[in-house]
């Protein structure tokens, strides 16, 4: 969900400084500045993020369920993005995708006394996905509109899951030395997405006087960041983050594939450092505030879930080494 959210607001965001020039260097600086700016959209990008201890309570099919603490959380992924055609405006680009998700839990406590529905206490998930994305750069009102849509395919070890679709647009309203303002829209064809469509607005203004400048892209981030050096720059605020996977049931009373989807915000440093002219190293740390958590039946509506949880606070790490071989023209 993280990239294909906010592609079509991130696009406009990244190309603040080239707004104005013509179509061509328009898309060019576009895709140039937005691999630099975001790992997920470079050619490689390989993070590791870990979680720490917090508390939970589940309900299985509205009872309450179980309780006990998820000692530790971690996750890989893995992300590649090939061009597959560039013409004057048009883009379109291949995407492919692996996540390995573990989970511990222990002091494990069943409250339910009419569900019979146990959980290990280490579990783990390993889902991949590959999408097809096109992106077109044009203009509304005499002012850039960028166009994207992708095609996705998902599924685990498995096997292949489910195809999805995202839709999505994204208008600058405002170009100044400080201030990019711009409006757009996301939607996605899939029943599952906790958020089918949304409005999408960003705001970048640079501080007056002052090395810093305000990132705000809804509903994705707010940052308040700045360049400590030319080869590394801090930011500090929040940012919404999903983790979804498919999860196989052994069991003949629940759904034999169902999808889990996680919603939580992340808050803390994020320090981004460009180790040599075709890789930048990224840290991540802070706390991270639970927001929601659903177990669906693959393909249902997120919300006819059967089963649900709720997570205390949590402190996490993550880091992240990404390659694009356009850095050292950037």
């Amino acid at each position: 969900m993280n990239k294909f959210t906010t592609v079509v607001a991130v696009f406009c965001l990244s190309i603040s400084n080239y707004a104005q020039v013509k179509e061509p260097s328009f898309k060019d600086n576009a895709e140039k500045i937005l691999k630099a700016e975001f790992p997920s959209f470079r050619m490689l990008n390989v993070e590791y993020m870990q979680m720490g201890n917090s508390s939970f309570n589940s309900q299985l099919l509205g009872e309450d369920f179980q309780k006990g603490n998820l000692e530790n959380q971690k996750s890989i992924s893995v992300g590649v993005n090939l061009p597959v055609y560039r013409k004057k405006k048009l883009t379109i680009t291949t995407s492919l995708n692996y996540k390995f998700n573990e989970f511990k839990f222990n002091n494990l406590e069943n409250i339910s006394t009419t569900q019979n529905f146990q959980q290990n206490e280490i579990v783990n998930f390993q889902n991949f996905s590959t999408a097809l994305s096109t992106t077109y750069f044009s203009s509304l009102f005499a002012k850039p509109i960028i166009y994207n849509s992708s095609i996705i395919v998902d599924g685990n070890d498995q096997g292949i899951q489910r195809l999805k679709g995202m839709l999505g647009a994204s208008l600058i309203l405002k170009k100044t030395e400080r201030t990019t303002i711009t409006i757009g829209a996301v939607a996605f064809i899939d029943p599952t997405s906790q958020f089918p469509f949304f409005p999408t607005f960003t705001y970048n203004h640079k501080l007056k006087n002052s090395a810093w400048d305000i990132d705000f892209i809804l509903p994705q981030r707010i940052l308040l960041r700045r360049y400590l050096h030319k080869n590394g720059r801090i930011s500090i605020g929040s940012m919404l983050n999903s983790n979804s996977f498919y999860v196989n049931i052994d069991n003949p009373n629940f759904p034999t594939v169902s999808q889990y989807s996680q919603l939580e915000i992340n808050s803390g440093v994020i320090y981004e450092h460009k180790a040599s002219n075709n890789f930048i190293v990224t840290f991540k740390g802070g706390i991270s505030n639970f927001v929601s958590s659903r177990l669906t039946e693959k393909g249902q509506p997120n919300k006819d879930y059967f089963y649900k949880n709720d997570q205390s606070s949590k402190g996490y790490f993550n880091v992240g080494i990404s390659y694009n071989p356009a850095f050292k023209k950037q």
